[in-house]
């Protein structure tokens, strides 16, 4: 374009902003008239151009005209007129400030809606690209956290409808079987933004879900990437789906790390596809981090690793492993050293999910920790943020001493690393010494931050301090240990006159609280206290000054202990001890003046006649002219309490000894950074718990009296944080925050009013298996399923053969064949039943597959609880999903016993003696749809497993049938004893009775009878 190239030169080279402008409406002008007039697209393009260029330097007055021909661009049916309308478009149609963000949506869409849809539905692969690239960059806006209770856009907004023709026409690229993969990727990160802003668009749309997460098991794997973010968020709106993500994502990665089914062009030097293998482990770490609110208010994880199957398992373990023993190798190439080690920092994150034994541990710590002599400072860091995560989560289960034998050899190269050149890694070293402390090791990490205290960065002294403070309250089992670590903690950093102080007011607090509600540490910190005292008032030029934090703690124990270590020597005498304090008072900061003046009080009151208390009166007299109002007052009030006679009592009232704190938590933790929130605080119902750094166990023999589970001081009254608020803090770092578990959400969610919805012609399958061990479970054009049941008391098989019907008729091959879930109905707390995959099917199936079910029966319980296996497939592009039910009913855990027709006759009357007939018998009628004889009935009480004791002939009138059996469950066993008479002449009318050894079981067996002889199914 050589007219905007020469425009463009113009303006830059204009000697002044007044030339500038003068160019700019000289150009504006022309503009306008060449706009007027009909122009062809090659004009119209360097017109617009030069229009942009104009807006972009700040005019904004050409902002309309630009739109108007924007418009006009994006009309043409020529990609390059249309491109460019487009990317003016985006531009001009930017986010003021002035404006919420629903204003700026709802603006766009009026302004684009019309040309969005008509280039959506283009038959042009161009074109559609141009359209959703647009929406993609224009609707990619910030959102709130909170953006499913609060969306941008709802139902109820007026324009709804045009939102949600947009999101099905980009969503139908997602899915479509015809479309390139150009699209599917463009078109998935479109539909992530439109699904940010109108979430509601997926939350009524579960059919949608299913489909999307098939993008996962593309064979594209660009496809693959851009769909890891949008299978991010729809987990997050529909965590009931996480169990169907993580085999598609097992399998994917076993197939890249594993068997190297990987293209050769994915290959990054040796690495195969390293950045979509992070971003898949990634997403599996989520899955297992993800929360939801359940009905009693508490977070529980969505997924355990009890809830994975064991082949997709074994594949995730499998490729963990491959990761780490890589990692552990000699790698060639900075290049492939970068992949790997970037990969390994994302596996440590997932290891412990993932119950990795003890040896796969230290393996990925010591690949860890070789990492940490690399010359990279990116690499240092990874390495220890890798590291903290790793131990922190693999805490639980394991012993203190196993931890600190992994780390006893590396706590030296972690010193080290206290004095690298880059601050951020000597703040996660820090944090690293902080997270493998405990009852065995604390004693040398805390010496050594001590030692390294004085020449710390001065941004990193206050959090050593708290992290020294919380360490030594935590571990230490000696009190003279911990009294002399504090003090000389505080004595390092403890402040000046001035107000500068390299250690927070909540660390002295805490050591006072400390020693105030330990009785044995009354004398040992008053010695300390007085030594250091003396070391820092005797300095080699004599006027050292004492740290202001060391000389609040002096106030505040000697003024109330004091008095315990005055007999011991003349240095810790009460006079030298008001020398001490007095000759640091007039060069301390104003607080400390009024906390020494409280303590010269106590002194005053309690010893009234000690040689030095005519040398405090003065004090108080002096002080009474100060310009400090607090110091004035106080002076006042306790010259008046010490002077007047007939203030005695109420003097000695205020100086009353102390009682012990009560806090709820311990206010140094809350000073620890994002070392609290590394781990997530509510998996720890989980074998991998993800424990809190802030709750680690501490030793038995504390000195503060804290238990294996609670860092904080018991004595002092002080409880554990709670968990929410570190639920809280954790939650803070991820825009998603736990949902509650509402019928909405979770369509097979306990207590669901509405039915699951089935496919069609699941009752035949289901009611052929109460009939039968073997048979057709399901069939359609696409698929016959066939099962095959094995019993073994309460424990029963489901061995389903899945054919492939299309291979027959069009020689087409099932894809991405999917058994998804498991649908219990059964209580989350306390199951009835137990049911699970422990075969999965192939994933492509030519001729036919297998996958195994097995149920258990805990307890009696009610057919109408019996579970929903959900599956997908795709066959010739055609997405299919089946919701089938299978029948987990007591009457499968039947067994025939071998008894007499006396002994039926005994047995039938004690059960009725011992439980009577409200409890232990249930009688129906029921009316078979064909008519019956007595050798149906006898052969369908043998096929459900009971055994007949005794039926009449079937040419006799009256049917009469005697069956007993016993129910198996985990529980316990049940005797069952059934009689099968006829009420009319033709077999069409039967009463069936039941007695039963367990209470209410006649009722829930006689509602299973009535369906399997009504032919009927619930």
């Amino acid at each position: 374009m050589k007219g905007l190239t020469q425009f463009c030169m113009d303006i830059r080279n204009s000697r002044d902003a007044q030339e500038e402008h003068k160019r700019i409406c000289t150009e504006i002008n022309t503009l306008k008239g060449k706009f007027t007039s009909s122009t062809n697209g090659s004009t119209r393009k360097r017109n617009v151009c030069k229009l942009l260029y104009i807006y972009l330097l700040g005019y904004n007055e050409v902002k309309e005209i630009g739109l108007r021909e924007s418009m006009k661009l994006i009309s043409s049916s020529v990609y390059s007129e249309k491109k460019l309308g487009y990317l003016t478009l985006g531009i001009l149609l930017d986010h003021e400030n002035n404006q919420t963000t629903k204003e700026y949506l709802d603006g766009l869409l009026d302004t684009t809606y019309p040309y969005l849809v008509k280039d959506l539905q283009a038959n042009n692969d161009e074109f559609n690209c141009l359209a959703i690239e647009f929406i993609a960059s224009s609707l990619n806006v910030s959102i709130d956290e909170n953006f499913v209770v609060n969306p941008i856009i709802n139902d109820s907004n007026e324009n709804a409808a045009d939102w949600l023709e947009i999101t099905d026409l980009v969503y139908s690229f997602c899915c479509s079987p015809i479309h390139s993969p150009v699209i599917k990727k463009k078109a998935s990160l479109a539909l992530l933004c439109l699904i940010k802003i109108y979430p509601n668009v997926i939350l009524s749309n579960n059919n949608w879900i299913l489909r999307l997460l098939n993008l996962i098991e593309s064979e594209d794997f660009g496809v693959v990437l851009s769909a890891v973010p949008l299978v991010d968020i729809l987990i997050h709106l529909s965590p009931q789906y996480v169990k169907s993500v993580v085999p598609m994502i097992a399998t994917l990665l076993h197939d890249l790390v594993v068997r190297d089914k990987c293209p050769i062009d994915q290959y990054y030097y040796d690495t195969p596809a390293p950045w979509l293998c992070i971003e898949l482990l990634s997403l599996i770490e989520k899955c297992f981090l993800l929360t939801e609110i359940d009905r009693d208010g508490q977070q529980s994880p969505v997924i355990l690793v009890t809830d994975i199957d064991t082949n997709s398992l074994g594949k995730l373990r499998s490729v963990v492993a491959r990761y780490i023993h890589n990692a552990s190798q000699k790698i060639k190439g900075q290049q492939n050293r970068n992949a790997q080690s970037a990969i390994l920092f994302q596996v440590v994150s997932l290891i412990v999910f993932l119950d990795a034994s003890k040896e796969a541990i230290e393996g990925a710590i010591h690949a860890l920790v070789l990492l940490l002599d690399s010359k990279e400072t990116n690499t240092r860091y990874l390495s220890l943020d890798a590291l903290i995560k790793l131990i922190a989560r693999s805490s639980v289960g394991l012993q203190p001493s196993s931890i600190s034998a992994r780390f006893e050899q590396h706590l030296s190269k972690i010193f080290i690393l206290l004095l690298d050149k880059d601050i951020s890694v000597r703040r996660k070293a820090l944090d690293l010494l902080y997270t493998v402390c405990n009852s065995e090791n604390y004693i040398p990490i805390v010496q050594k931050l001590i030692e390294y205290f004085p020449s710390s960065d001065f941004i990193l002294k206050n959090e050593i301090a708290v992290k020294i403070a919380v360490m030594a309250e935590n571990f230490a089992t000696d009190s003279a240990w911990y009294i002399q670590t504090m003090l000389k903690l505080l004595s390092l950093g403890g402040g000046n006159p001035n107000g500068t102080s390299y250690i927070g007011d909540e660390v002295w607090v805490r050591i006072v609280q400390i020693v105030v509600n330990n009785e044995n540490l009354h004398s040992p910190a008053c010695e300390s206290i007085v030594n250091l005292l003396l070391s820092d008032t005797d300095g080699a030029s004599g006027k050292a000054g004492v740290p202001e934090n060391l000389l609040k703690v002096a106030a505040f124990i000697l003024g109330e202990y004091g008095h315990l270590i005055a007999n011991e020597s003349d240095i810790s005498s009460l006079s030298n001890q008001f020398q001490l304090l007095l000759s640091a008072y007039f060069s301390s900061s104003l607080v400390t003046r009024a906390m020494l003046l409280s303590t010269f009080f106590k002194f005053t009151i309690r010893f009234p006649d000690e040689d030095f208390v005519p040398d405090v009166i003065d004090l108080f007299e002096a002080e009474t002219q100060s310009i400090d109002v607090e110091i004035q007052t106080r002076a006042c009030e306790y010259l008046r309490l010490a002077t007047v006679e007939s203030n005695k009592n109420l003097a000695l009232a205020v100086v009353k000894p102390l009682p012990a704190f009560d806090r709820k938590e311990n206010p140094l933790l809350t000073r620890l950074g994002n070392v609290n929130a590394i781990s997530n605080p509510k998996r720890s119902n989980s074998a991998v718990n993800a424990l809190q750094i802030a709750q680690e166990g501490s030793h038995k023999n504390n000195l503060l009296g804290l238990n294996e589970q609670n860092r904080s001081s018991n004595h002092l009254g002080v409880n554990s944080i709670s968990s929410s608020s570190l639920a809280s803090t954790s939650r803070k770092n991820s825009m998603y925050q736990p949902r509650r578990t509402s019928n909405i959400d979770n369509p097979f969610e306990d207590g669901n009013s509405e039915q699951v919805p089935l496919s069609p012609n699941w009752q035949s399958g289901y009611q052929r298996m109460r009939h039968y061990d073997a048979g057709i479970f399901f069939e359609n054009q696409f698929i016959k399923i066939v099962y095959r049941t094995i019993r073994d008391g309460p424990r029963t098989e489901y061995h389903f053969t899945i054919i492939n019907n299309a291979a027959k008729t069009a020689g087409t091959p099932i894809t991405k064949l999917r058994v998804l879930d498991i649908h219990s109905k059964a209580s989350k707390e306390n199951p009835s039943y137990l049911a699970s995959t422990t075969k999965l099917p192939d994933a492509t199936v030519i001729d036919k597959t297998e996958f195994v079910v097995e149920t258990k029966v805990r307890e009696i319980l009610s057919d109408s609880d019996s579970p929903v296996i959900s599956m997908t497939l795709t066959c010739g592009g055609s997405f299919n999903h089946l919701a089938l039910k299978i029948p987990v009913s007591l009457l499968k855990t039947v067994t025939g016993t071998s008894t007499t027709l006396e002994d039926f006759k005994i047995r039938w009357i004690q059960i009725g003696q011992q439980l009577g007939q409200a409890e232990g018998e249930e009688s129906i009628h029921i009316s078979p749809p064909h008519r019956l004889v007595s050798s149906n009935i006898a052969r369908l009480m043998t096929r459900i497993g009971f055994t007949v004791v005794y039926n009449t002939p079937d040419n006799e009138g009256n049917i009469l049938v005697m069956s007993a059996g016993i129910i198996h469950t985990s529980k316990s066993n049940y005797g069952v004893l059934i009689t099968t008479k006829s009420v009319d002449a033709i077999g069409k009318e039967f009463l069936i009775v039941i007695r039963c050894t367990g209470g209410g079981l006649a009722t829930l067996l006689a509602q299973s009878l009535r369906e399997i002889l009504e032919d009927r199914a619930t």
